[in-house]
């Protein structure tokens, strides 16, 4: 009986903690959900934990360098402060060109950092495939991140969504919603059950 016992409490505590784990997967997911919902409604770039994911759009910074950034290609930035930033970078910063102003510019910085009197850094960029630098320089409290790498992968699975695959995914994601709560109703139940059984076990011994 009490063998009985301490297995159906193990049971149970690891319920709990797999609950617990499920519940708090579960918050993070809202909280980044909801910070990039709001970073969109204010125009600006999501960042979660320091680290943002844009999409490059034009062949601006096309070239034959290992770091060269086709069009619709997606990125990975990481947050750093202005005073890092040196030439030879390539920085996300949000555009002071009236052109597009306000929105998210991705450039290489082509000279040294300009560190004005007042303390404020501006940054001389200019797009690879460009044959001018940029007009307007960004400025330190512009600055969205630092280019850390491409992400092919992420590239290929929105090119993929653009087709049908946005359906297959939804059709696939209900399928598995599904199956896991009809799962989880199945083993409630056969737990019960066992729990009944076990206990009747006991009281008649």
């Amino acid at each position: 009986m009490r063998s009985t016992t301490k297995k159906v409490s193990a049971a149970r505590i690891v319920k709990i903690v797999l609950a617990s784990l499920w519940w708090t997967a579960l918050v993070l997911l809202v909280i980044l959900i909801a910070n990039i919902f709001s970073a969109k409604i204010k125009g600006e770039v999501p960042e979660v934990f320091g680290y943002s994911v844009v999409n490059i759009i034009t062949g601006s910074m096309e070239g034959d360098n290992e770091d060269s950034i086709p069009a619709d290609t997606y990125i990975l930035l990481k947050d750093v402060s202005p005073s890092k930033i040196k030439k030879g970078d390539v920085i996300c910063f949000y555009s002071t060109d009236p052109s597009i102003y306000g929105m998210p510019n991705t450039h290489r910085v082509v000279k040294d950092p300009i560190v004005n009197p007042d303390g404020s850094i501006e940054f001389v960029t200019k797009g690879d495939a460009n044959p001018t630098e940029d007009k307007y320089n960004a400025t330190g409290d512009s600055l969205v991140g630092v280019y850390v790498k491409r992400l092919d992968g992420v590239t290929s699975f929105v090119e993929m969504l653009e087709g049908n695959g946005m359906i297959i995914m939804l059709i696939a994601l209900q399928a598995a919603i599904v199956l896991m709560v009809a799962s989880a109703i199945i083993k409630s139940k056969s737990s019960a059950t066992d729990e009944n059984s076990e206990e009747d076990g006991g009281e008649k011994g």
